[in-house]
């Protein structure tokens, strides 16, 4: 098995894990499958997905109202995210890594 066939294989995998709804060690209990190796992998294409996000997006930070110091984060798609002053970052980054799961890119710019 090559290198690409490898991670598709383990791509595949992870995404019926998700689609499940079964916790991680329900499905590998269930489909016979490593544990340690899902996480892994699953660990492995998130990191990915992080790295290409950075690379590759820009988002517009528009200011909202003057009396409020938030921001108006337009995602595509119509999405917006606000967010006011003082908010927590990684709660930011979780919320629209998770708005944009499963999309082609469509939801940043």
């Amino acid at each position: 098995m090559t290198k690409q066939e490898r991670s598709a294989y383990w791509r595949s995998l992870v995404s019926k894990q998700i689609d499940s709804g079964l916790t991680a060690a329900a499905f590998c209990r269930e489909h016979q499958i490593n544990r340690d190796r899902l996480y892994y992998w699953r660990r492995r294409f998130q990191n990915q997905e992080a790295s290409e996000t950075h690379l590759e997006a820009f988002l517009e930070l528009v200011p909202y109202k003057k009396e409020s110091a938030g921001v108006h984060i337009r995602l595509g798609n119509g999405l917006t995210i606000e967010v006011e002053r003082g908010f927590d970052p990684v709660t930011l980054r979780a919320t629209i890594q998770t708005i944009c799961r499963g999309e082609p890119r469509p939801c940043l710019p």
